[in-house]
């Protein structure tokens, strides 16, 4: 009964578990703010009403905020400060999850994919979901109680399994069923595990010759201008571009101030104070420092011990102070990149004529302090009433404040960031709400308080052509480049054909690579070839004495001569066999996975309207 009573406690988190567990969840992810709905509408769908459409299914905006908040909830609780970053990445992700979720169970609709309550049964007595076998209350010692779960599945006393029971039939087998349906076609042959063996465990030693495009470039005509325009013409549907607009931003970044770090010595002058008269550095420690480091568990540290470390494995003004002194020694404060160090040195040894240390720290960061923010908040306030006052203006406030600006350009509905400021959703809903010349009102990221002025618009349209005539040129450039290799690497085969050796080759061709005797399994990169499909399924095929190319790589065309194969040991190649099937057969049914989501979602009909929610 007390494991009955325990499992109905834990209910909650048993449905937790079951939300973040699978990918197909929407109990993820992130969204803050409001909409700019009034009058918008994207295709036929109202904002207000759908933040998405996925193949005419709605995606609530409210919904999808719950969403957000509970993935922004996950990063709080792990005790982690949120970013912006963060808050964008989160609303990413959800959005991701969202579309993914809605396309499966479409799919799922579509094909008549059903689960029996004899199913569900079935699999929650012989087959127990991952997020059933991980849950405490089924284990002793960190492992799966089989007994333990089946007393709680053969003895209910009320309607504990109902909700686990519901999950499994709507969620939970009808995605297996369709995975087992996607990777009926994956076949693994013999000659695919031999082949895999093969690459991890068999050594090919290689000479070759890499012809790379740097060898090539100097004999590469660029293309004239009419050649360019003529790719440029035919390209044009790569060129086309959004609607973009430009910021000219004021900005004060948040940093410490020097009342910050005088609150910071002060506080290390008091901590000094409190280990000259007799308390334990352990005890401090745990209590002052802000080294991450020392955490164990929410309740108890290191006592800000660092263990045992030799020159060179800690920063140098921490080193410095450190080595200087004796065993039993505390000094500080010493200021690094971290912050301020008060340093125990506990012990000191020699091992193998190197000097170490054992210490303890306790670090005190210098942050930016409530004075300090409220102090560049006010001075951002007062550049923006000046910026938009119709007789002073942007630039004159610029001036009288004595602040400079930067130029954020470029800038899409869909933009998240600003360039050099980082993560500013908000400065992007601005740039996208207001006029030329509006003047923002204080904005805020992790890092900055800035203000703003809608500089530019630059309607949707086409890149110019000299706007990317460098990209083409580039472009046709290295194609020149890459086909060029290929022709010169045939005519050194050729003399390589007729008796010369590599090495008389590289002689009489300085800008070719030489390989010489490498000997490497085929998972790793070979010298100058890198990693090169087409050259490791050419070895695959070869014996030693076979001279093999010319063969396509990221950085040219390369001809390579097999000098040896290592032999293959047959009882090796058994017991590692299972273990191989099983690798491709996971890797395998991944990949086809992905490649049917990936159809799936180029034939999906999706209507984003993200950007009218910041």
């Amino acid at each position: 009964m007390a494991l009955m009573t325990t499992m109905r406690n834990r209910m909650h988190i048993f449905l937790w578990a079951i939300l973040i567990l699978f990918l197909l969840s929407i109990s993820i992810g992130g969204l803050v703010g409001g909409a700019n709905i009034i009058d918008q509408l994207f295709g036929r769908v109202d904002p207000a009403t759908a933040i998405g459409v996925v193949n005419g299914q709605k995606i609530p905006p409210d919904e999808f905020s719950r969403a957000v908040s509970a993935r922004l909830e996950q990063i709080r609780d792990s005790g982690r400060d949120l970013t912006d970053r963060d808050f964008e990445q989160a609303r990413n992700q959800v959005w991701d999850d969202y579309i993914r979720d809605i396309l499966i169970y479409q799919s799922i609709d579509e094909l008549d994919i059903t689960v029996s309550d004899v199913e569900v049964l079935y699999h929650l007595q012989n087959i127990p979901p991952p997020f059933l076998v991980s849950d405490p209350t089924f284990q002793t010692d960190g492992q799966f109680d089989q007994e333990k779960y089946d007393q709680a599945i053969n003895n209910p006393v009320g309607n504990e399994w109902g909700q686990i029971e519901q999950f499994m039939k709507s969620t939970y087998l009808p995605n297996i069923k369709l995975q087992e349906m996607i990777n009926a076609d994956v076949m693994i042959t013999e000659a695919d595990i031999w082949s895999s063996y093969i690459k991890q465990y068999v050594n090919y030693t290689i000479d070759g010759i890499h012809v790379t495009t740097n060898s090539v470039q100097d004999d590469v005509s660029d293309p004239t201008e009419d050649e360019l325009f003529e790719e440029y013409t035919r390209r044009i549907d790569d060129f086309k571009r959004e609607e973009t607009r430009t910021l000219e931003v004021a900005a004060w970044e948040k940093k410490p101030s020097v009342e910050d770090t005088n609150r910071v010595l002060s506080n290390c002058s008091a901590i000094m104070d409190q280990l000259n008269t007799g308390s334990a550095f352990g005890e401090l420690a745990n209590i002052h420092t802000e080294d991450p480091g020392n955490q164990v568990s929410p309740d108890s540290g290191r006592g800000g011990n660092l263990g045992w470390f030799s020159r060179g494995q800690m920063v140098k003004p921490f080193e410095d102070a450190a080595f200087v002194a004796s065993a039993g020694d505390i000094v500080g404060p010493v200021l690094s990149r971290f912050g301020y160090h008060i340093i125990k040195v506990n012990d000191q040894r020699t091992t193998d004529d190197k000097e170490e240390l054992n210490a303890s720290h306790i670090l005190l960061k210098i942050n930016m302090g409530p004075n300090t923010r409220d102090a560049l908040k006010r001075k951002s306030t007062l550049f923006s009433y000046d910026a938009s006052d119709p007789t002073i203006g942007f630039a004159a406030a610029v001036d009288s404040h004595q602040v400079d600006t930067k130029t954020a350009s470029n800038l899409t509905v869909g933009s998240s960031a600003l360039r050099i400021f980082g993560p500013f959703r908000n400065a992007v809903r601005f740039a996208y709400e207001n006029q030329l010349d509006d003047v923002s009102d204080p904005l805020e990221n992790d890092r900055y308080f800035i203000v703003a002025r809608l500089d530019s618009i630059l309607p949707e349209g086409t890149h110019s052509f000299e706007e990317v005539e460098g990209q083409i040129k580039n472009s046709m450039n290295q194609d020149r480049r890459l086909e060029a290799t290929k022709v010169l690497a045939e005519q050194l085969l050729d003399q390589f054909d007729q008796g010369a050796t590599f090495q008389e080759i590289k002689d009489n061709n300085d800008n070719v690579d030489l390989v010489s005797g490498e000997t490497k399994l085929l998972t790793r990169s070979f010298n100058s070839f890198g990693r090169s499909n087409f050259l490791v399924g050419a070895l695959l095929k070869a014996r030693a004495g076979d001279v093999i190319g010319p063969i396509s790589t990221t950085r040219g065309h390369g001809i390579v001569k097999v000098v040896d194969i290592s032999g293959i040991d047959s009882s090796d190649f058994e017991i590692k066999r299972d273990v191989i099937y099983k690798n491709i057969h996971s890797q395998r049914q991944s990949e086809s996975f992905q490649n049917w989501y990936q159809d799936l979602l180029d034939q999906a009909e999706i209507v984003d309207n993200r950007k009218f929610y910041f």
